[in-house]
């Protein structure tokens, strides 16, 4: 009976396949090691004491909104803007209110809108565009001594009180 010699590893697949699949994870291990070094992340730079003083500031102006009784309702009809705006002493409410529409993922969709006392506790406004239907309300005095905050339904319309997210 004859028996063939075993052939010799490197005329066999099996070594090589096996060498093939440890080669890949060098290659790939060295490109994502020179994508990650050719591009570092960008930098984080600023002054993140101003943010942690504005949240501050945004309690305190809530405080003040409490203190005061404000709470209203605020209601979109196209681009025209009311807010009912109700207090513990209706003859100390400011002539002119700021209300910020913040877009709910980019500042892009942001817009401000300056309304006018219409007596009461009634202001009127025009918007230049419809905010986002989930657009967070902010709404202050123009010397930003008290801040009220609420979040647009689908129907347009938001209840703003102090401290709201």
């Amino acid at each position: 009976m004859q028996t063939s010699a075993p052939n010799p590893w490197y005329k066999e697949p099996w070594p090589f396949i096996l060498i093939s699949i440890t080669g890949l994870g060098v290659v790939a291990g060295s490109t994502l090691a020179y994508i990650g070094l050719s591009n570092p992340p960008e930098i984080v730079s600023g002054q993140f004491d101003s943010l942690g003083k504005f949240l501050t500031e945004d309690t305190t102006r809530a405080a003040e909104a409490r203190a005061l009784g404000l709470a209203g309702r605020l209601g979109l009809d196209g681009e025209r803007v009311e807010l009912r705006l109700s207090a513990g002493d209706l003859t100390k409410l400011p002539n002119e209110l700021m209300v910020q529409f913040q877009h709910p993922a980019t500042s892009a969709g942001d817009s401000v809108v300056l309304l006018v006392h219409a007596g009461g506790g009634s202001y009127r406004g025009l918007a230049g565009e419809q905010p986002h239907a989930r657009a967070r309300i902010l709404v202050t005095d123009l010397g930003q001594s008290w801040s009220l905050a609420g979040r647009l339904d689908s129907a347009g319309a938001a209840a703003v009180e102090p401290g709201r997210p």
